[in-house]
């Protein structure tokens, strides 16, 4: 019993004397009491987080989908209608099928001749629809294949 209680003074003393300088409320950085510097710290929250599909990269992105939705994302499916569209209007072409690719500004478009046309006629017809196709969707550059 006397072994114990030298080491367990000593260990008491070395307790307390470590903890006489730790005067927190003097010493520790309060920031509601700083009147030197601009406080550039704010607690509000920012409630525009977006969808949750915007913060997690694993899920889908959904956002641009609909008919009529207001996003800022590009609706690829919507063009690739319009272009659909476009085609099938014009009385010598259908369209067989329309690829956009992964940049995002080359549209290909692939179409069968409804018609026989000649060499030159189908020249002619063929830069009508590209025309066509620039005016409507002026981002893309078209490349216009035929079956």
């Amino acid at each position: 019993m006397k072994k114990w209680i030298i080491p367990s003074l000593l260990s008491v003393l070395m307790l307390t004397a470590c903890m006489q300088g730790n005067d927190t409320e003097n010493t520790a950085y309060d920031l509601r009491k700083d009147t030197m510097n601009p406080n550039y710290m704010s607690n509000s929250v920012n409630q525009d987080v977006g969808p949750m599909s915007d913060q997690n990269p694993n899920f889908l992105n959904l956002r641009g989908t609909r008919m009529n939705d207001a996003s800022n994302r590009n609706n690829t499916g919507r063009d690739i209608d319009i272009a659909r569209d476009i085609v099938n209007d014009t009385g010598h072409f259908r369209s067989e099928s329309i690829w956009i690719n992964n940049a995002g500004d080359r549209m290909t478009v692939t179409v069968d001749t409804r018609g026989g046309l000649n060499g030159r006629d189908r020249d002619v017809a063929i830069a009508k629809l590209r025309t066509k196709l620039q005016q409507s969707l002026p981002r893309y550059t078209f490349e216009i294949r035929e079956r």
